[in-house]
């Protein structure tokens, strides 16, 4: 049996009713109507008082600055300062804490109590294992042979390929995916990020270039959630198109997961940002843009989405100033967080993602759409356009609060000189009600290209 959760109301208006997750998602307390657990007449909630995110049999939960605090087993976390107005108390972040079955939450009249039911393995399949990395002992299931302590485990997630090839197994006992793998030279790292880093390869024999990520799970991987997870990303990688990155092949050895990708010389439309000092002049910006949202509307018309759009995941294929764009990590980082392997996303803070992250990504968790994705490529045009994030973010502020509480700026408040037209579908495409957007990405293209003439 797979990990379940169970969160049970024991006290309270909403008392008996019960949350069950069997796998990853969030939930919103407070008194706002966009919470899963809405109690309005509750004075002593704040609109948006905590969230709580899953990921069987792991929980986390997040006081939002709310006015009285978060308790868990009798100890308060978060809670404003009696002197601070919520704007005020919404310029820090606050603590989050681990949850662990038989604990209890309190906020106002409600309490809750945390039940996580584990699969049990039988005694004789507990032994002693050692980590893969530095050789350290220390007891786990037989089926673990690919653990990592605590000690090894931040080093590999910030430069995974080193370990990963030290589990590809001996000429003699290759299997296909090894053998592929082997018959690159690696090269350097070109890049990483919260859920795996990038390395250029080339083909031994025909000297071609590609791309290798890796990813690293932050649990261990259960033999069918990996194959579940390969079926997943098989319906995206065999999608081809002219402004996505090509998908060349997959493979994984315990926790660790690789994926050969087309290399894109240019780097990414964040590198491009850099290099022009910040921002980048909207003559130039404005043709990869369009190239990145017929990539999407191709993306969206097969009833796939993305889920990951930022600067970072836009490449440059060809020569300075003759360059294509080309959307990647097609379906990648959507598949890894559905299947559980990225751990906490939402409180675990990858905070290069936060700015581009529409307001019901948090909120559904599970049930983001091709209008999230709209919201996303909104952001990624403002920013790469102005050199700022579509929302207000005080330094210090928690990210989360940013996204379920601050409205999108008006683009001419940052960038007064830009057309008009240009402007009010970008405004559009950032609007907090998702009715109130375009509702594809061929929306969005059909819209931009109107005002934009290549």
């Amino acid at each position: 049996m797979p990990a379940r959760l169970t969160l049970t109301i024991t006290q309270g208006p909403d008392m008996g009713k019960l949350f069950v997750f069997d796998e990853h998602d969030t939930l919103l307390f407070g008194r706002r109507a966009d919470c899963h657990i809405c109690l309005p007449d509750d004075k002593t909630l704040s609109r948006h008082h905590f969230l709580l995110e899953v990921n069987p049999p792991d929980a986390r939960i997040r006081d939002l600055g709310s006015l009285y605090g978060t308790y868990v087993n009798g100890q308060k976390y978060g809670g404003r300062e009696k002197h601070e107005t919520p704007t005020e108390g919404a310029r820090r972040q606050y603590p989050q804490v681990d949850l662990h079955d038989g604990d209890s939450i309190k906020v106002g009249q409600t309490v809750f109590k945390i039940t996580v039911e584990t699969a049990t393995l039988p005694a004789q399949e507990v032994q002693e294992v050692r980590c893969q990395r530095c050789g350290k002992k220390g007891p786990a299931p037989a089926s673990s042979a690919d653990t990592l302590c605590e000690q090894c485990r931040q080093p590999t997630e910030q430069d995974p390929l080193p370990f990963l090839l030290t589990l590809l197994p001996p000429l003699s006992q290759q299997n296909q995916q090894g053998h592929r793998l082997l018959q690159y030279e690696m090269g350097r790292q070109l890049g990483a990020g919260g859920m795996g880093a990038v390395y250029l390869a080339l083909h031994k024999s025909t000297r071609e270039q590609v791309a290798v990520k890796v990813m690293l799970s932050k649990v261990r991987v259960h033999e069918k959630a990996r194959r579940q997870f390969f079926r997943e990303i098989s319906l995206t990688s065999a999608l081809e198109h002219p402004h996505i990155v090509q998908f060349l092949g997959s493979g994984a050895e315990g926790d660790l997961f690789y994926f050969l990708l087309e290399y894109c010389t240019g780097g990414s439309m964040a590198d491009l940002m850099k290099r022009r000092g910040g921002r980048i002049p909207i003559d130039e910006a404005m043709p990869l843009l369009l190239q990145t949202l017929m990539g999407l509307t191709f993306i969206h018309e097969r009833g796939f989405i993305h889920r990951d759009l930022k600067p970072h995941n836009i490449l440059l294929s060809g020569q300075e100033g003759q360059c294509i764009a080309k959307l990647s990590d097609l379906g990648l980082a959507k598949s890894f967080v559905q299947a559980g392997f990225s751990g906490m996303t939402v409180t675990g803070g990858f905070a290069g993602s936060f700015p581009f992250m529409p307001r019901e990504q948090v909120i559904n968790f599970k049930r983001v759409k091709p209008v999230s994705d709209v919201w996303a490529m909104g952001a990624t045009c403002y920013f790469l356009l102005t050199g700022a994030y579509p929302r207000n973010h005080q330094p210090g502020q928690d990210p989360l609060i940013a996204i379920l509480q601050e409205e999108s700026v008006p683009i001419r408040k940052r960038f007064p000189y830009i057309p008009s037209g240009v402007a009010e579908v970008l405004d559009r495409s950032l609007a907090t009600r998702e009715s109130e957007r375009y509702q594809t990405a061929g929306e969005m293209y059909q819209a931009l290209s109107d005002v934009w003439k290549i």
